[in-house]
């Protein structure tokens, strides 16, 4: 637990579970909203996983000394996640034969957003720590 790295990436382990923790426990209220959970799910779980391989992705390119090096981190973790959402979101209108669930999609993406602000703060602080940077 000395590394660095793993203290950088706990943020976003705790948004997870939080997460899961939230849906869990306000189950019913929120189905009873019109919420499909299991698409938050789904979707909290995909985030997630775009998240650590973006941040390790960043993070890699952020010990370089190359500038061009972190730009091309930073442009690979943002096209890596834009393919795989796109991907992931006409999956899921294809299942559901057009029947999309508005209110599971903007959770969604309050979801996203929540990953993302954690991962710039987290990029942020290790590029201030950089002896160049």
């Amino acid at each position: 637990m000395n590394n660095p790295l793993v203290k950088k990436f706990i943020p976003i382990i705790i948004l997870f579970v939080v997460i899961n923790l939230l849906l869990l426990i306000f189950k019913e209220s929120l189905i009873e909203k019109g919420f499909q959970l299991n698409f938050v799910f789904v979707a909290n779980l995909i985030l997630f996983l775009l998240s650590s391989f973006g941040f390790f992705i960043q993070t890699k390119s952020a010990n370089s000394s190359n500038i061009n090096a972190f730009i091309r981190g930073v442009y690979s973790s943002l096209l890596m996640k834009m393919f795989v959402i796109v991907a992931a979101i006409f999956i899921y209108i294809f299942v559901t034969g057009g029947e999309v669930n508005k209110a599971a999609i903007f959770a969604s993406m309050a979801i996203y957003l929540l990953y993302t602000s954690i991962e710039v703060v987290q990029l942020m602080q290790i590029a201030r720590k950089k002896p160049n940077g």
